[in-house]
């Protein structure tokens, strides 16, 4: 059994300590400070310095590995860590949503098989980007979901980049999948409405909650988890507004929806209810929202026979009667969280304005 001895100070030929440097088993060490990948912290610890043999060697030897660490190079040499130390690195120190890092880790677990454990960060090359993206579309998959994997990868090469273990992205120069965009199939002002009877007839539990998401969600065009989490403190009725807290929404940023006369008159007939939570959703059991209406959505939608008809339908309801009612893009795009100016509306949804565009043809004069 080979026995570790313990590290010695390293003296110089005056007898002076060296300071940083440490001697055991015939090798030196210089004792630095680097970054944790697996934490992100600062961690001290002694790298060994095979090829310095005498004191001088090694007291130039560990100059040279400081700047080298100062440029960013650590202990796992140039290609940097390994893929999946990296890559619960990243998972633990990106600041995003606990559900995006589920989310990105589940893809970045696909790289991990695809290119191996052992794979270095700084092996990664574009080829192998390639490669896995035609690997997943001759699998089947979407090139939605493809370019989901590759952003993701680049998100974590980013960080690796800014810790300086990358000089340059295995994803630069990579163009994402084209992604045709499906015309939103809209659903009739009957459908919602037998949508809403079903739920207060045959639902006697959470029915009629549900009708009243219904009719929040299609008159404000609030994502589920939004509408959901919405207080009496955000209704704002001096101002006749809706107010989406940063906390709750997708960007995280608070956005105000100005009530139109059927989602004022909803709210006011919630708020003549007796009520005994400050949430609008409030769930049976603790002073809390509701988590969800998945499952009772997906009994009505199968006693309707409504195959489509998912919580985002109410969404797409309320922006298609916007566009179709002659509201601007941008003001629409406003009241919904979109940050493109309304770009997205007008490329999905600009069919369904189709009266406008002619009215608006009449009036070219060449």
């Amino acid at each position: 059994m080979k026995v570790t001895s313990p590290f010695r100070k390293v003296f110089d030929r005056a007898n002076r300590r060296v300071r940083g440097l440490w001697k055991r088993n015939g090798s030196y060490y210089v004792q630095t400070t680097l970054i944790d990948p697996k934490t992100g912290c600062k961690k001290t610890t002694k790298i060994r310095m095979p090829d310095a043999s005498s004191t001088d060697e090694a007291k130039t030897e560990a100059v040279r590995l400081r700047d080298k660490i100062a440029e960013g190079q650590s202990f796992y040499g140039k290609a940097g860590p390994d893929f999946k130390t990296y890559r619960e690195h990243y998972i633990k120190t990106a600041l995003k949503k606990p559900k995006t890092m589920y989310n990105e880790n589940y893809f970045l677990k696909a790289w991990e098989s695809f290119l191996g454990t052992e794979t270095k960060i700084g092996q990664i090359a574009a080829q192998n980007v390639l490669a896995f993206r035609r690997e997943m579309i001759e699998t089947g998959y979407s090139n939605r979901t493809v370019n989901l994997h590759v952003i993701t990868l680049r998100n974590m090469l980013k960080m690796a980049k800014q810790e300086k273990y990358l000089a340059i992205l295995a994803t630069d120069g990579i163009v994402q999948l084209k992604i045709l965009q499906k015309e939103k199939g809209l659903m009739t002002p009957e459908q919602i409405s037998a949508i809403v009877t079903e739920a207060l007839r045959n639902h006697s539990r959470s029915g009629e909650s549900f009708a009243d998401f219904v009719c929040v969600a299609m008159y404000s065009g609030g994502r589920m988890r939004e509408v959901l989490n919405l207080k009496w403190s955000d209704v704002d009725w001096v101002n006749d507004q809706l107010v989406f807290r940063g906390e709750i929404t997708k960007n995280g940023q608070t956005r105000r929806v100005d009530m139109n006369r059927h989602l004022k008159n909803q709210l006011l007939c919630m708020a003549a209810k007796p009520k005994n939570s400050d949430y609008l959703f409030p769930s049976d059991r603790t002073d809390k929202p509701i988590v969800s209406f998945k499952s009772t959505l997906r009994k009505i939608r199968d006693a309707l026979d409504l195959p489509k008809f998912t919580n985002h339908s109410l969404r797409h309801y309320f922006i298609s009667m916007c566009v179709m009612s002659g509201v601007d893009y941008l003001t629409i795009a406003s009241w919904v969280g979109h940050k493109d100016g309304g770009i997205l509306i007008g490329k999905v949804y600009g069919h369904l304005n189709s009266p406008h565009t002619a009215e608006m043809a009449a009036k070219v004069n060449l």
